[in-house]
């Protein structure tokens, strides 16, 4: 059975992604920022034993940081959806609190596998729809596989603006990670997935009397997101690319209406709203979800099964 590296493995598409590897077969190794965060997964998810162990990795960006992960074990494949904290309100300096942290934290452990991972065939690179876009220009583009944000470096720096920040810091680590596969061309192959997600818990916990506006007309279902990574893994087609997944159109009113068929939902929800809705055009999105054999859970499946599930979290905890 393969031996997966999965890094972050406690973040929110890394836990889907860490269900599915074990329901695949898979035995993973999972990073985490402390052990206690390990122990969590194992004492909420007992069916893991034995296909599942973690190693602690608290700071993704220092050099050599995933070394002692890849001289411990024997991994055929890699999924790298950690990525450093950026959301610090002190971080200020784009050099110093976003670019260098982000291209590192890609980079560095690249360098590792080169280096350790003699076994390793395929390394999939979880990114972000922010690489190509900062949503102000959704009207004026059609987003591809060769799309990137049209922000540089000089103008993050004159901007020191945290969002503007954060975008161009997610472009210039995918840049970093294909200057890498160019310059130092591992035997491993690389893959580089872009998604975007929105709000969704607040529509039906009271923050909102209105359904709020939308932010970025587009999500995907982690679910789907999650076999896009393992799927990525050996699918010839998509090795050594960059691609955007999923797709679909999105909108806070969309998501609500779906909501509306979950029974347990009534009185919760948001009065509907009269935003007039936002489409982002994708030229290739439906070609990759081709080639990775992904059809995308409609929005009845999406929202429905995670309303219930936060539901089911809602009693445990009450």
């Amino acid at each position: 059975m393969p031996r997966t590296l999965l890094t972050g493995a406690n973040g929110f598409v890394a836990a889907t992604i860490l269900d599915q590897l074990v329901a695949a077969g898979h035995q993973v190794t999972g990073s985490v920022r402390s052990a206690a965060k390990g122990e969590q997964i194992l004492a909420r998810h007992p069916e893991y034993k034995g296909h599942v162990d973690f190693v602690v990795v608290s700071e993704y960006a220092k050099p050599g940081t995933w070394d002692e992960a890849f001289q411990s074990k024997d991994f055929d494949y890699v999924i790298h959806s950690a990525a450093p904290l950026l959301d610090d309100p002190n971080n200020k300096d784009f050099i110093k609190d976003f670019l260098t942290p982000s291209v590192d934290g890609a980079t560095e452990i690249l360098k590792s596998a080169k280096k350790y991972g003699k076994n390793i065939k395929s390394i999939v690179v979880t990114g972000s729809v922010n690489a190509m876009t900062t949503g102000q220009d959704i009207d004026t583009r059609v987003f591809t596989s060769k799309e990137w944000l049209p922000l540089t470096i000089e103008d993050a720096v004159k901007a020191q603006h945290p969002y503007f920040s954060y975008c161009v810091a997610k472009a210039e680590s995918e840049k970093a990670i294909w200057k890498f596969v160019e310059t130092e061309k591992p035997a491993f192959t690389v893959t580089n997935i872009n998604y975007s997600s929105d709000v969704f818990h607040s529509l039906f916990n009271g923050t909102y009397e209105t359904t709020p506006d939308t932010s970025f007309p587009s999500y995907i279902d982690v679910r789907d997101l999650a076999y896009a990574h393992i799927k990525s893994l050996t699918t010839p087609e998509v090795a050594n690319q960059r691609f955007v997944v999923g797709g679909l159109h999105y909108s806070s009113q969309l998501a609500v209406n779906a909501l509306k068929k979950v029974p347990e939902l009534e009185g919760r929800l948001p009065k509907d709203n009269s935003e007039v809705e936002k489409y982002v055009k994708f030229g290739d999105v439906a070609e990759w979800n081709a080639k990775i054999g992904l059809t995308p859970r409609t929005p009845e499946e999406t929202f429905g099964d995670a309303a219930r599930k936060i539901l089911e979290i809602e009693k445990e905890f009450a």
